[in-house]
């Protein structure tokens, strides 16, 4: 980030005392399902290490943080990067909007870079943000990697739901049927709770988000649970039954999504659901950064809801209120 004014340095030199603490979404070694701007799975990256259920914090403290952001605005522009796997510009065109409308003088700069490189690049200070991925594909990355890094807001969540290219209903799927599922454990867990809500299988009451093939309980038509690359699971469905797919994954290989064999309902007061909201990170010193807060407050505005439900048409859907 560029800053070109005393007034702005003062600021930011007090704003580095605080942070705030990240906690468990997007979402990833094929990146694409962590992308928090690209409607796909956070974690779709085949080396994508275990879920981490967790989700601590970090959404209610980046709210209460961008209820108050602290930023004045500096007389001279202030550059913001934003690290993301998509180059769609429409979500970056309406922040800059809102910004602008807010005579922020903030200009937001937005970088397409590989998802598998997006966290140690802000942990480099390549980059002052990124928003490519869930809680969940965060936390591990985090740990993993020994990343000094925080979740600052959230942004998007992307449905995962069952599709099917043989049959119209549950009831459909033979004994035996063949399920794919995402290999990667970050979105396994959640996979898996999906076929779960649909009834077709019981999970082990403390599996949770990071459930595994072995922890299912029950079977009743004993289903072979396939694992695939999530990316590929879309393609391949004429070879099982039905597949659980990242809606985005399913829109680029011509799915209907809003025609899904079952769609499993977003609620993001749902535990088993808030690992997998994509969010805004930034380097832990830089957490309570006014100008990074205020970039956080403008995104979760009118004009970036609108042009996420206008860019990915159900295939992802805002993680916050239109107000």
């Amino acid at each position: 980030m560029k800053k070109n004014s005393p007034l702005l340095t003062t600021l930011l030199a007090g704003a580095l005392t605080l942070s705030l603490s990240a906690c468990g979404s997007t979402e990833q070694a094929p990146v694409a399902q962590a992308a928090a701007e690209q409607p796909q799975p956070v974690s779709e990256t085949n080396t994508a290490p275990e879920a981490t259920p967790e989700t601590t914090t970090p959404a209610a403290e980046a709210v209460e943080a961008e209820s108050s952001t602290g930023y004045v605005p500096s007389e001279t522009p202030v550059t913001v990067t934003i690290g993301t796997t998509s180059d769609d510009p429409r979500l970056w065109d309406a922040l800059q909007a809102e910004l602008d409308e807010r005579g922020d003088n903030i200009i937001v700069e937005f970088k397409s870079i590989d998802g598998a490189l997006l966290n140690q690049a802000v942990a480099d200070g390549e980059i002052d943000l990124n928003s490519f991925q869930h809680y969940a594909y965060f936390n591990q990355v985090k740990t993993d990697q020994n990343l000094d890094l925080t979740a600052i807001g959230e942004t998007l969540i992307v449905p995962l739901n069952l599709f099917s290219t043989k049959y119209q209903s549950l009831d459909e799927i033979p004994e035996g049927g063949k399920i794919a599922v995402p290999a990667d454990a970050t979105n396994q867990g959640r996979a898996l709770n999906v076929l779960k809500n649909a009834g077709l299988i019981t999970l082990n009451s403390e599996a949770g988000a990071g459930a595994t093939v072995k922890d299912i309980a029950d079977n009743p038509k004993n289903l072979e649970i396939v694992e695939l690359d999530g990316s590929q699971i879309a393609r391949s469905l004429e070879d099982v039954d039905a597949g659980v797919i990242n809606c985005g994954y399913a829109v680029d290989a011509g799915l209907d999504i809003n025609a899904p064999l079952y769609q499993d309902a977003i609620d993001l007061s749902n535990p088993e659901q808030q690992p997998y909201i994509n969010i805004i990170v930034a380097k832990t010193s830089e957490s309570s950064n006014p100008v990074y807060l205020e970039v956080v407050d403008a995104y979760r505005s009118a004009k970036v809801y609108d042009a996420t439900i206008d860019r990915f048409n159900g295939a992802a859907i805002p993680a916050f209120d239109r107000e």
